[in-house]
């Protein structure tokens, strides 16, 4: 897993609008850095506004497939969708997400030690 670079466009949003440059992800899944608060991001979810606000990662996976899973806190809130490399999540200081790539576990995010502005 990466972080695609600063001016990189995800679904209507620049990378840098979303996260600062000293973002990273440890070998366990552990994220650090800081997050800035986004609003009116439409391209994450056109048809519910209240996830248009907030604070969002960016990622993009190294591991190719054909379907993906994401659960968040454990449920899974995403199941068996198309593979798509680049993926934004909107997140929180406690959320952890886990990534699958054809029922494989890809990675877990956990976000307690980043800063959200």
């Amino acid at each position: 897993m990466t972080i695609p670079s600063q001016d990189t466009e995800l679904y209507g949003k620049k990378v840098l609008d979303m996260i600062g440059t000293d973002v990273k992800v440890d070998e366990n899944g552990n994220v650090t850095g800081t997050f800035h608060k986004v609003t009116g991001y439409t391209g994450f979810n056109s048809s519910n506004v209240t996830e248009q606000s907030g604070y969002f990662f960016p990622f993009s996976l190294e591991k190719t497939g054909t379907t993906m899973t994401f659960k968040k806190n454990g449920t899974a809130t995403k199941e068996n969708i198309p593979f798509e490399k680049d993926n934004v999540f909107r997140v929180t200081k406690t959320a952890k997400f886990e990534v699958l790539v054809d029922d494989e576990n890809v990675v877990t995010l956990t976000f307690n030690n980043a800063i959200f502005e």
